[in-house]
Order: structure tokens, then C-alpha cells, then sequence
């Protein structure tokens, strides 16, 4: 709840209420859930201050300081937030949504669970901060500095990063369809596994360099750096295609499958293999060309499910096999072993007597040319007596 006396200093206006904050430093200014919906507060000083659940829809908070406050579950629906201060605030679960951060500082704030459906964060410096299981939908991030920050797994769609910077950015599984990254700059972010479209939009992209793989792996190009304009011929070329990636081999009998099954559940796709690639540590990269019009972020997940599934199947035959030829080969070894016994009664000549997973040579030897010491196991001559292999 606000401290009433608090509360009542705030309704005598900005000024009145930045005057009393420079006298007590030192006060935790509390107007948590409080409402101050459509109110103008342009300028007010609310650093270190509590607005936690507070409703501030539609209220004027532009060049505002709110440094390190705490608005975690605010209300901010169609705010104006622009050019405002909030850096190392908390803003867990706060609902901002049509909020408009423009020019705003950001650095550092925990957005976690926030809702940022069409907000306006364009021009907004948004290093550092967390975005874990926040809710982005339409959100307009052109000319932000997203320097570092990451968007692993989110996904990106109709989003506008029109001269955005993305450097060293985490993109690793983002889907970007129809996501416009005109004029963004990408150097040194990585883009492992990441979704796109013919209607993603490179035009224009600075890049001197980007990662295939986490942790800084597979370099783009391995040294020196990209032309002007080069990363946007590449990536653009690699729009229409599907990147299957396999950690641990390929079961390709599961591959046929699975990709088989894709065939005929989406036959406008035109699915078509276009290149297989190892990476190194066990990694292969099975690129896939799909038709511009087709949902590539289905596309893999179909192809996923029906591979892992296919695989289980198998590898339950295999061993299924794998046992009744352990059967075979005992009941083979038996029999041999049988007819050595025989031969050795009947022709006078030494026989080796197999066992399953031993290492010797096989067959029947005559007595006077074998060697024993190329032979494991055990020799029986005619007379029975054993000699060491």
C-alpha cells in the first residue's frame, strides 16, 4: 500500500514532489498501489522509489527519472515513457503493453514476464537487460542498441529492427518471418538454427562476421571479415532452406522417414536435400530447401518429431535383431562344434573347436602343418589329448 503522506506531496504536483525528494534522500518513497492513471508526471524524480501493482496507464512519464525503482506488476498500458530514465529497474510482470519507450534508457532492467505486446522501444538502449519469458508481440526495436542481448528461442516474427544494433546478439532458435533487420547491425551475433523467410528483410545488414553455433563456434568466414554487403547475398540466398542439425550421427533409415512423411504431409513445400555438411564433434548439418511460401519453423519441427520418433522404433528392431543373431550364431557354433567332433572321430584329423566372441583362426588344420602358437583356444587330437594354443 502508498504511504498516504507520500501520496498526498505527489498530488501537489511535479514540482513540489521533486523538491521533497532532494530534501530526504534518504526516504523510500512508497506509492505502490496507488492509482495515478492519465496523470502527467513528465519529469518527476522517482529514483529508488516503490510502484510496485501501482496503475500508471496512459500516464505522461517522459523525461521521468525511475532509476532502480521497483515496478514490478505495474500497469503501464499506453504510457508515455519517452526519454525517460529507467535503468536497473524491476519490471517483473509489469504490463507495458502500447507502451511507448522511445529514447528511453533501459540498460539493465529486469523485464522478466513482462508483457511488451506493440510496445514502442524504438531508439531505446536496452543492454543488459533480461527478457526471460517476457511476452513480445509486434514490438518496434528500430535504432535500439540490443547490443548482447539475448533472444534465444523468442520469437521474432513482424517484428521491426530496422537499424537496430545486434551485436554480438543471441538469436539462436528465433524465429524472424517476415522480421525486417533493414540496415541492423549483426557483427559477431550468432544465428545457430535460427527461422526465416523470403520476407525476412537483410537489406542493407552490417556485418562483419557471425556465429553459426553458440559459445562463439563456427565463424563466418573463418577469418577476416565480410564485404559490404556480402552477408546480405549470402543469408539471403539461404532464406528458402531448412538447416537439420544432428548432434550424434544420423540414423538415416529414421531420416527417410521422417522426410518421407514431410514429403507427403507437405507436398507445396517442395522439400529437396541440397547439402550435407559435417561440422565437427559429431555434428551434421542437413540443409533442406523448402518453397518461399512454406513454414520453415513447422517444417523442422515436423521433421524432428517424426525423425526422434522413427529412431525409437529402429533402435527397438535392432536390438530385437541383434539378439536373434546372437541366437544364430550360438546354434552355428554348436553345430560346427558337433560336426568337428565327428570329422576328428572318423578322420584322424585335428579339429578346433569354436566358441562365440573368441579369437582364432577357424576351421579343420592338419596335424602335422598347423602352428600352434597362430591358433586360440584349445587343439584336440585324434587321441584326445589337449594341447595349449
Amino acid at each position: 500500500m502508498a504511504n498516504e503522506e507520500h501520496l498526498a506531496i505527489l498530488t501537489k504536483g511535479v514540482e513540489v514532489w521533486n523538491e521533497w525528494r532532494e530534501k530526504n534522500l534518504r526516504v523510500n518513497a512508497d506509492i505502490s498501489g496507488a492509482n495515478l492513471n492519465g496523470i502527467n508526471l513528465s519529469g518527476a524524480n522517482f529514483s529508488g522509489a516503490f510502484l510496485n501493482k501501482t496503475n500508471l496507464s496512459k500516464t505522461n512519464f517522459s523525461r521521468a527519472n525511475l532509476s532502480s525503482a521497483n515496478l514490478s506488476r505495474a500497469f503501464f498500458v499506453e504510457a508515455n515513457l519517452t526519454n525517460a530514465n529507467f535503468s536497473e529497474v524491476d519490471l517483473i510482470e509489469a504490463d507495458l503493453t502500447q507502451a511507448d519507450f522511445s529514447g528511453t534508457n533501459l540498460t539493465g532492467a529486469n523485464l522478466t514476464g513482462a508483457n511488451l505486446s506493440k510496445t514502442n522501444l524504438s531508439q531505446t538502449n536496452l543492454s543488459q537487460v533480461k527478457l526471460n519469458g517476457a511476452k513480445l508481440i509486434e514490438v518496434n526495436f528500430s535504432r535500439a542498441n540490443l547490443r548482447k542481448l539475448d533472444l534465444s528461442g523468442v520469437d521474432l516474427s513482424w517484428f521491426n529492427f530496422s537499424e537496430a544494433d545486434l551485436s554480438e546478439a543471441k538469436l539462436i532458435r528465433t524465429q524472424a518471418l517476415n522480421t525486417n533487420f533493414c540496415k541492423a547491425v549483426l557483427t559477431g551475433a550468432c544465428i545457430e538454427d535460427w527461422h526465416t523467410n523470403s520476407t525476412t528483410n537483410l537489406k542493407g545488414v552490417i556485418c562483419d562476421y557471425i556465429y553459426l553455433q553458440g559459445n562463439q563456434k563456427e565463424r563466418r568466414p573463418s577469418s577476416g571479415n565480410f564485404a559490404p554487403g556480402e552477408f546480405t547475398k549470402l543469408f539471403q540466398k539461404s532464406l528458402e532452406t531448412v538447416d537439420l542439425i544432428f548432434r550424434n550421427g544420423i540414423d538415416w533409415d529414421a531420416f527417410a522417414y521422417s522426410f518421407k512423411k514431410l514429403e507427403v504431409e507437405n507436398q507445396g513445400a517442395k522439400l529437396d536435400v541440397q547439402s550435407i555438411e559435417k561440422k565437427g564433434d559429431g555434428i551434421l548439418v542437413v540443409r533442406v530447401a523448402v518453397s518461399p511460401d512454406a513454414d520453415k519453423a513447422k517444417i523442422h519441427s515436423e521433421f524432428m518429431q517424426g525423425y526422434e520418433f522413427a529412431a525409437k522404433a529402429l533402435e527397438a528392431q535392432y536390438q530385437a535383431r541383434l539378439e536373434d543373431k546372437d541366437k544364430v550364431i550360438n546354434q552355428l557354433f554348436s553345430s560346427i562344434n558337433q560336426l568337428n567332433r565327428q570329422l576328428a572321430e572318423t578322420s584322424g584329423k585335428v579339429s578346433i573347436y569354436y566358441q562365440p566372441n573368441s579369437q582364432f583362426a577357424g576351421g579343420i588344420v592338419d596335424a602335422i602343418n598347423v602352428n600352434t602358437e597362430q591358433l586360440g583356444g584349445n587343439i584336440k587330437n585324434i587321441n584326445n589329448q589337449e594341447t595349449p594354443g
